[in-house]
């Protein structure tokens, strides 16, 4: 199997999922038809497999596709996502485990390497200033870092301004700051749609304001993205991931999580309450903030996944036709002729037994 892709030359990456196969990082797969294809990331082409090397390699994909923890389906196609981190697209119906987290981990990975560049930008340009190497380098090194480190500053003070969520019809806006300040805690179950969880603000310049139940995914997903900005380690986002498939589902996360803070047992440290709300978010260990934040966009991220499963299909038409003619260049038309054969009688069985 080549491992570039014919159409940009990009690498097609590796897996350690497929032992006989371990090309790709995303592979979709046809039982039926025998198909198993190797999507590139960069131009997204369908790669059609040697046909030599794909049997072993559609049972060793079916098995894994059949123990999957995440992953989404719709009528006709499948995607889901194994713990080493390939994803696997099945052609045909198939009950896929409806968790649609994982692919918003991918994003949060990211925005934490960017975090990590701009703080080491912002390193670089102190040690070089303080060492006096500028001296030696002259000043056009220090002036692009600290280019660099006010452009990557002015940008997220202008994301976080626009960071609103209205509370109090036009009265009152919880802006970027006061979002990283919310308490996450377990309610009455008298309150409707609270599902035992609230969110509330407490300052000493405002009365304590609680956030409506219809706003309380929103305020997550914004106040997380200055809270969660640098955590997002890959053994973190495991354990955050395992953490929401523990709890059942995204759905019962914020309320595990406000009893636990509630138990003081979520915060990062152990210096104790007196410093802080007992409840405040921005104190609770990284692990919890990410499987947080991860349920507060499960339901926007399923929007996306559904998407993208519809263009994932409209690819798939394109390259199973081209897959049938390579096919049938290689396969006798009697072998061909006998497989149409023994599907048609099989069919006939079925519907004589269903008689």
């Amino acid at each position: 199997m080549y491992r570039h892709c014919p159409s940009c030359t990009r690498d097609l990456g590796a897996n350690e999922a497929l032992e006989r196969f371990p090309v790709g990082r995303r592979l979709a797969y046809d039982t039926e038809r025998g198909r198993l294809w190797v999507l590139c990331s960069g131009c997204r082409g369908w790669n059609l497999a040697p046909i030599e090397e794909r049997w072993e390699a559609l049972e060793d994909a079916e098995r894994l596709f059949e123990t999957a923890e995440q992953g989404i389906s719709t009528e006709n196609i499948s995607m889901a996502r194994i713990r080493e981190g390939t994803e696997l697209i099945r052609i045909g119906r198939a009950e896929a485990p409806e968790v649609a987290s994982w692919r918003y981990a991918q994003r949060i990975s990211k925005r934490w390497k960017r975090a990590r560049w701009a703080s080491g930008m912002g390193t670089a340009t102190w040690f070089l200033w303080a060492s006096g190497g500028m001296s030696f380098l002259g000043g056009a090194p220090l002036l692009l870092l600290a280019a660099g480190g006010l452009g990557v500053g002015v940008h997220g003070a202008l994301q976080r301004r626009r960071r609103v969520v209205q509370v109090d019809g036009p009265h009152r806006e919880l802006r970027g700051g006061e979002l990283g300040r919310l308490l996450l805690m377990p309610v009455g179950p008298d309150e409707p749609g609270s599902d035992g969880w609230g969110l509330e603000l407490r300052s000493t310049l405002h009365e304590p304001i609680r956030i409506p139940s219809e706003l309380r995914n929103r305020a997550l997903r914004l106040a997380f993205l200055d809270l969660n900005r640098d955590v997002g380690r890959p053994q973190e986002l495991d354990a955050a991931l395992q953490r929401v498939s523990d709890a059942g589902g995204p759905a019962r996360i914020p309320l595990l999580a406000a009893q636990s803070l509630d138990e003081g047992k979520s915060w990062s440290h152990h210096m104790g309450w007196p410093f802080d709300y007992r409840h405040a978010l921005r104190r609770a260990d990284p692990v919890l903030r990410l499987a947080l934040e991860i349920a507060a966009n499960e339901d926007s991220e399923r929007v996306a996944l559904e998407g993208e499963l519809h263009r994932l299909e409209l690819e798939w038409r394109d390259a199973e036709e081209l897959a049938a003619i390579e096919d049938s260049l290689l396969v006798p038309a009697w072998v061909r002729r006998r497989l149409r054969e023994w599907r048609s009688s099989d069919g006939d069985g079925e519907g004589a037994t269903e008689r």
